[in-house]
């Protein structure tokens, strides 16, 4: 197997990529149309015939990279995907490898004992108590937080959801969902939310949406009325649900409040901090979390703001034993589930998957580089940016911003102009020069930034939009001669 030889092909390979990307020497995107990369892959020889080594390996990485999105790109401000540190990459290479699972003990003990280790260094950051490292399965009774790495946000809430129904209804395993059950949600919260409504089969309708302000943020004042008038028709909700912080924004709820509500109600608390929980490695910005640790659920995806590549998110409970307890279902897999010696912790009663990947390996290399202060650093330089950018579009004549950034997501459009935005991306996107989204807002659509590059500075952003003041004199100009 001409393995050492091959990851020097492919280890170069990203190498060229990384620099043409950093320095922009190549577009930041693109896209061409599938037939076409297929072709150019020749993906059905390669399949057919094999041979993927050596020479051949070096030209098929050097097309297919091509192809790529570059999201170490200074032009990359597209989507909430880290632009992940080349540590991950190592961490990732040695778990795909190994194939060891952290499913069970017995199956990859370096790769559970470092994502226990994870979970326990997160528990801690939120103000959790930390689950013992001897013996920990025969202190299954006593108060300390516990957690779980999963693939993904939105897999992160449905377990967070299913686990907060299992705390109402004990039975729900072996009965099913009652008819009667509810979740009170943000109307901007992410769709997954909304997803996992269904999958449990509460179902859409059941929803309770509390009301927001003009950023989108939770109304603490108005929970009450809400609250009342669900118990009212009938509903018991198993969680209210808050952002840390929302999708299209970047705004957080404000947590200690919602949490005192929470509490004096007797309901369960989720936070879905799937972007922003990162923020809690920041000396600046921490406070932007105030209350989470008196929330009952977490959500923390290491591959938004941790440098991680995807998937890697954190699913946190502030008592274990509602995670232990809440997935607990009657199986016949006598393979798995017998009487053993356990030197360690099996992960598998904590999550939906059976198989699950180790992932705390993605992630202990980014840590393990950079430490924490270092992630808390690039956490501040990102914020940071997005607020000078703030500053700067705002103060021009010809642009607006719907809210100040709480995060590293910006919003913003040309003032007046609830038409083009669209338009405008496509053609940046079109032009490779430029990758950023749109997201519709309190009615208006906007462009959208989130800043993921650690190679962006605030020139990037005063060249994007003078781009977007071209391209939006190229488009009046179109449109103005199709009139004619």
């Amino acid at each position: 197997m001409p393995f050492e030889a091959d990851i020097t092909i492919v280890a170069q390979a990203l190498d060229r990529f990384y620099n043409d990307s950093i320095s922009a020497r190549k577009p930041v995107i693109d896209q061409k149309r599938l037939d076409q990369v297929v072709r150019d892959l020749d993906l059905e020889y390669y399949a057919k015939k094999g041979g993927l080594e050596g020479k051949k390996l070096q030209l098929f990485l050097d097309k297919y990279l091509a192809y790529n999105t570059r999201l170490h790109h200074p032009a990359y401000l597209g989507h909430q995907c880290a632009a992940p540190h080349y540590a991950a990459a190592l961490g990732t290479f040695v778990n795909a490898f190994t194939n060891n699972v952290s499913s069970i003990y017995e199956m990859g003990p370096a790769s559970v004992c470092m994502e226990y280790f994870l979970i326990n260094w997160m528990l801690e950051k939120v103000g959790w108590k930390k689950a013992p490292t001897t013996l920990a399965h025969r202190v299954k009774d006593q108060d300390f937080g516990g957690g779980v790495l999963v693939d993904g946000g939105s897999l992160a809430n449905l377990t967070a959801l299913v686990i907060a129904r299992s705390a109402l209804v004990p039975d729900v395993w072996e009965k099913g969902t009652p008819s009667n059950l509810s979740i009170l949600l943000p109307s901007k919260g992410h769709y997954s939310l909304a997803k996992a409504a269904g999958v449990m089969g509460i179902g859409a309708e059941a929803i309770r949406f509390v009301d927001v302000d003009e950023m989108g943020a939770i109304r603490p004042d108005r929970l009450q009325r809400c609250y009342k008038r669900t118990l009212q028709e009938g509903k018991r909700p198993i969680a209210l649900v808050a952002n840390a912080c929302s999708t299209a924004v970047g705004i957080y709820d404000p947590l200690d409040e919602i949490a005192d509500f929470c509490q004096e109600n007797a309901l369960w608390m989720h936070v879905d901090g799937a972007h922003g929980a990162s923020a809690l490695l920041s000396n600046t910005y921490g406070r932007l979390l105030k209350g989470v640790e008196k929330a009952d659920s977490l959500v923390w995806d290491a591959h938004k703001l941790l440098q991680t590549p995807s998937l890697c998110a954190a699913l946190l409970l502030r008592d274990h034993k509602h995670l232990d307890q809440g997935l607990q279902i009657s199986l016949d897999a006598s393979y798995l589930f017998h009487q053993k010696q356990q030197p360690g912790f099996d992960f598998i009663h904590r999550t939906l998957e059976t198989t699950k990947s180790g992932l705390g390996e993605k992630l202990f290399f980014v840590l393990g580089a950079l430490g924490e202060r270092g992630l808390g650093k690039y956490i501040d330089r990102q914020y940071g940016l997005a607020l000078q950018a703030y500053d700067y579009i705002n103060e021009l004549v010809d642009f607006e911003c719907p809210v100040r950034p709480q995060s590293n997501i910006l919003c913003f459009k040309i003032k007046g102009d609830s038409k083009t935005q669209m338009d405008i991306r496509q053609r940046l996107t079109d032009e490779g020069r430029y990758y950023i989204t749109t997201v519709l807002f309190n009615g208006e659509r906007y462009l959208r930034l989130v800043f993921m590059s650690e190679r962006t500075t605030l020139a990037h952003i005063k060249d994007l939009i003078g781009e977007i003041r071209k391209i939006r004199l190229s488009l009046l100009k179109d449109a103005k001669e199709q009139l004619l």
